[in-house]
């Protein structure tokens, strides 16, 4: 039974990265043998065992054989028999095909090093096409490690991916998954580029123009990216853009559920996108404008969702590239406003009165104190 330290790890350790998470796998042994030594089996799929002590994931060597259609349409087998090798050779890319023993001594039977020198994505097998959740990683990876160039036989066989239909077998979880992963980079747009390059992109957002958008995608992300902006922002930034001109209540709701994007990121961009005229003309609305855009935006319930609100606002119109100052100084202005409305009384406000009477007065009440600060 032999040990050895796999993927990310061994790849960022090489590049003086550091390391978050370890995975192991272990040649000549058998899931029994990992049960008796105290390891704890699980998942269903293929043998992953928790270390009794650390509770990282040992894996069994392993090779596995397409024989259906999609992600999850393979065959796993797992013996003594199976080599280090067989086991890297079944893995994405050749960076992520290295390993390294107990001794510190590396594995790479694929040429891993000499890519992470080279700065070069490329695929280690034939097999690399059978698996079409490979398109949406390499498009991670690429904006992960944004100083390395595909392959161009790898970048072929993404295009392959794409033209056998079958990254439209991948589950939504999993698609979504790799978005938010990605736009967690510094240079999350690379990643749309690959997929926009190999055409996945237009399957799986084709309401988005992407060529029309890709300028001001990059810029409004990229701004996101420097002022380190949430995940959930970030989503909801690049979502912005997947909006038609003419917006209505509903026409998003198709992405949404194709690709489980999380609620908290839908009501963001929400907020912004069905406000976007009034946010983009705040210092000349009127009193009354302004006081139906807090009712809409819900703010007098939710006044936490303000900041991250107008910084989805700011990077989108830094997109545009105008009125670069204007959500800036509607965050102001707005905080500005609902600390002074939320000072008002409304018990006194609504005493002796019921029903409808009671938020007709609040609302007249909220009317006056904003006519005396706009």
């Amino acid at each position: 039974m032999k040990v050895y330290l796999v993927g990310g790890a061994v790849r960022d350790q090489i590049m003086g990265l550091s390391v978050k998470d370890r995975d192991y796998v272990v040649v000549g042994s058998t899931s029994e043998e990992m049960v008796k030594l105290g390891y704890k089996p699980v998942g269903k799929d293929f043998p992953v065992f928790l270390h009794p002590k650390t509770h990282q994931e040992y894996a069994l060597a392993r090779t596995e054989r397409k024989v259906s259609k999609g992600y999850k349409g393979f065959k796993v087998y797992a013996s003594k028999e199976v080599t280090l090798e067989e086991d890297l050779q079944r893995r994405d890319l050749t960076i992520n095909a290295i390993a390294k023993d107990k001794k510190g001594q590396f594995v790479d039977p694929f040429g891993g090093m000499k890519d992470i020198k080279n700065r070069v994505l490329r695929h280690v097998s034939p097999a690399f096409v059978e698996d079409p959740i490979r398109v949406l990683r390499i498009a991670r990876f690429s904006a992960r490690f944004y100083k390395f160039k595909i392959h161009p036989k790898t970048e072929a066989l993404l295009k392959k991916i794409v033209k056998n239909k079958e990254i439209e077998t991948v589950a939504s979880e999993r698609v979504w998954h790799e978005f938010s992963v990605g736009f967690t980079e510094r240079k999350s747009y690379l990643m749309l580029d690959v997929l926009n390059r190999c055409g996945a992109l237009k399957l799986i957002l084709p309401e988005l123009d992407y060529q029309k958008n890709k300028n001001s995608i990059k810029k409004s992300l990229e701004y996101a990216a420097k002022n380190k902006y949430s995940n959930d922002i970030r989503a909801a930034i690049f979502f912005m853009y997947t909006y038609p001109l003419k917006v209505s209540t509903k026409c998003n709701d198709k992405i949404y559920m194709r690709l489980s994007i999380p609620n908290a990121v839908k009501k963001l961009v929400e907020k912004v996108i069905f406000n976007l005229s009034e946010l983009k003309q705040f210092q000349k609305l009127k009193p009354r404008q302004v006081l139906d855009l807090i009712y809409k935006m819900d703010l007098f319930r939710n006044p936490d969702i303000l900041p991250d609100v107008m910084c989805i606002f700011e990077a989108y119109i830094e997109g545009q590239q105008s009125q670069k100052k204007t959500a800036q100084t509607a965050l102001k202005l707005l905080q500005k406003y609902l600390k002074r409305l939320n000072k008002l009384n409304l018990g006194s406000i609504s005493q002796n009165k019921s029903g409808i009477d009671i938020k007709t007065a609040i609302y007249e009440a909220r009317l006056n104190e904003l006519a005396k600060l706009i």
